[in-house]
């Protein structure tokens, strides 16, 4: 295999890594850290040769916050099986091909590689905002065995998470969910998402107790807000650490 050859045909930068396995390195990166796409080729006899990122595309995504879970392996397995190659259960994007379709399922693999770079972009979670910052710590005073992003099941069967759940020896835990303001107003498209997030978890599990902490804006726009989440949980308006605290105990 001439790593010469295949790198200037490819506009790819090629280098020898170990005896029959050279590495190219695509111009193209990954959508979520620059980091430049490339691919293993290795020499497999009889003419086969393996195309192979040695998993280094889900290894990066991982180091940005990307949980792996069983649909999201399905998912990217899907998008790298449309371009015709696979997904090992390690996270590998792989594809065993004859030596003369290299440049063709280089192609491929270049194409897989980046749409799931573009996939795992938007699985990377959303960073905590000041507000929910601002609960945590005041939480954490009170309860040091304050649950972080809380993992149920509602009845719809998804897997849904809440920022906060309180959980104490023989009691239904006490799932918490923030609806920070924005632009110093409701953002009721939080507001709506609480409401069927939390209907979903109280038609499964009726024992919960569920709170909705609104960061407080207009006191008109408050009140209605709570109106809405009336039916899906007990509504706490923020004012102050004791403040959150006492209505919590109460």
């Amino acid at each position: 295999m001439n790593c010469t050859l295949i790198g200037s045909q490819l506009g790819f930068k090629c280098k020898p890594v170990a005896d029959g396995v050279v590495y190219l390195q695509s111009p193209l990166a990954l959508a979520f850290d620059g980091l430049l796409i490339g691919a293993y080729v290795q020499e497999l006899g009889a003419g086969r040769v393996r195309i192979s990122d040695n998993a280094d595309t889900l290894f990066a995504a991982m180091t940005h916050g990307v949980k792996p879970t069983a649909e999201k392996g399905r998912r990217l397995a899907a998008l790298v099986a449309e371009r015709g190659l696979e997904l090992s259960d390690d996270g590998e994007i792989f594809k065993i091909c004859a030596e003369e379709q290299v440049g063709f399922y280089l192609a491929r693999f270049i194409e897989a590689a980046e749409h799931v770079g573009y996939a795992c972009s938007a699985m990377r979670p959303t960073p905590a905002s000041r507000f929910d910052r601002i609960i945590e710590s005041t939480l954490k005073s009170a309860y040091p065995q304050l649950k972080i992003d809380y993992r149920i099941t509602g009845a719809s069967g998804h897997q849904l998470t809440l920022p906060f759940a309180i959980e104490t020896d023989g009691e239904a835990p006490t799932l918490i969910q923030t609806v920070p303001a924005k632009d110093g107003k409701v953002d009721w498209s939080l507001v709506y998402r609480a409401v069927g997030k939390l209907l979903d978890i109280k038609n499964a599990h009726l024992g919960t107790r569920r709170r909705v902490i609104l960061e407080a804006s207009d006191e008109e726009e408050n009140r209605k807000a709570a109106t809405a989440l009336a039916d899906a949980a007990s509504v706490i308006v923020y004012t102050t650490p004791a403040h959150l605290l006492s209505a919590l105990a109460a």
